[in-house]
């Protein structure tokens, strides 16, 4: 009776189980079969009554053959653990069999206990695992192969150098009936914070539409959040691109600026540097602007080099109307017609290239005995014999 079989020991919850006669141990024909759980009757045939009796709890899920002996339990359950005899023919033989029915194990997850500095955690590998022990418990780490350790392992920020441990954790539970593996899990100490992003642009040939990027390395530190600030307007959740027109603005640099920033679960990241002049530099009118410039800047000039030769020819006296008379010719003496020189003021004497005459000849005719002139046209020096 101490002899077991070699058929599988333990069976899942629900699972089914075959027990063999062994023949070798009977001589002649079968003429009564007995199973038994324990000391309780599990089937039963006869041949001289010719039916066969299935007992308690295996009724409705048992069956035996009557020319093999075999014997056939399904849905099985916790209560049909235990030691299976069998009697042939009215012998009850030395092999029995034991079995154990187990619950499989869950499909566990993975939960983290980490310090309050996010140095270092614990990971453990869940499961209701009631009446499925004995459970082993395995982890891999990242591309490591598997290794058998315990429910619960420790884990190091410096193990990857990295906060996050870039690598992925995967549990593992079996027993002698099934084996299930956990989701990866990753972000041991929470998201990567990321680094202060840029914006990039791309631009279509003619620079009328653009697509701003806001760049950053993100690794670690997904999922991500992409906000823009659009020159004064409010921050607005858009996505990591932004595609604009030369036409939003009227204007081909669109003269306010671009920021973005990036979120995630361990907070918000900084703010990208302001973007600017997203088609390119507007046209300038610096050549037009250049050209004035020079033009005031000769005037200027040529009016100091007149004004210092005048000085050395000894026209310190005439006012602005003479000399517009003698230097600009007919169109300024007439722009200032009517306009006369200010009392006590000299005149001096022009030739008139035209008709011999001086201009105080000129000045003379028409005045008679009146200011600024003699009778007849005679001058102070002609007067006085000079």
């Amino acid at each position: 009776m101490d002899e077991m079989s070699a058929f599988p020991e333990d069976v899942k919850v629900g699972g089914e189980l075959v027990l063999k006669l062994d023949k070798s141990t009977v001589s002649g024909n079968i003429t009564s079969i007995l199973w038994k759980h324990g000391k309780n009757k599990v089937a039963e045939w006869d041949k001289d009554f010719g039916n066969l009796e299935i007992y308690g709890a295996f009724i409705n899920r048992t069956t035996l053959d009557s020319t093999t002996g075999e014997l056939r339990i399904s849905g099985l359950k916790k209560t049909d653990s235990g030691v299976y005899s069998v009697e042939f023919n009215s012998k009850l033989l030395d092999k029995t069999y034991k079995l154990s029915v187990i619950e499989a194990v869950p499909k566990p997850t993975i939960t983290s206990s980490c310090k309050p500095d996010k140095t270092s955690c614990t990971l453990t590998c869940e499961g209701d695992t009631t009446d499925a022990e004995p459970v082993t418990y395995s982890w891999k780490e990242g591309g490591r192969a598997w290794e058998v350790l315990d429910k619960q392992i420790n884990v190091n920020k410096s193990d990857t150098g990295k906060s996050t441990n870039s690598y992925k954790y995967i549990c593992k539970m079996n027993n002698t009936v099934s084996v299930e593996v956990s989701e990866p899990v990753r972000e041991v100490f929470g998201p990567e914070a990321f680094p202060k992003p840029t914006i990039t642009s791309s631009c279509n040939a003619n620079k009328t539409s653009c697509t701003l990027t806001c760049e950053g390395d993100t690794t670690d530190a997904e999922r991500v959040t992409y906000s823009w600030k659009v020159g004064e307007g409010a921050w607005e959740v858009i996505g990591k691109q932004l595609t604009i027109s030369k036409s939003d603005t009227g204007k081909s640099t669109n003269s306010y600026k671009y920021m973005c920033k990036m979120k995630n679960s361990a907070g918000e990241g900084e703010v990208s540097e302001p973007f600017g002049e997203v088609f390119g530099p507007e046209p300038s009118n610096i050549g037009a602007v250049f050209g004035v410039v020079c033009l005031f800047v000769a005037a200027l000039v040529s009016l100091i080099v007149w004004l210092v030769w005048k000085k050395i020819k000894g026209y310190p006296q005439d006012t602005w109307i003479d000399i517009l008379r003698k230097y600009c010719g007919g169109m300024c003496a007439k722009g200032s017609a009517g306009v006369q020189p200010e009392q006590g003021v000299t005149v001096p004497l022009t030739a008139n290239t035209k008709t011999g005459e001086d201009g105080a000849d000129k000045a003379g005719e028409g005045h008679g005995n009146g200011a600024g002139g003699l009778p007849g046209g005679v001058n102070e020096d002609q007067k006085h014999g000079v």
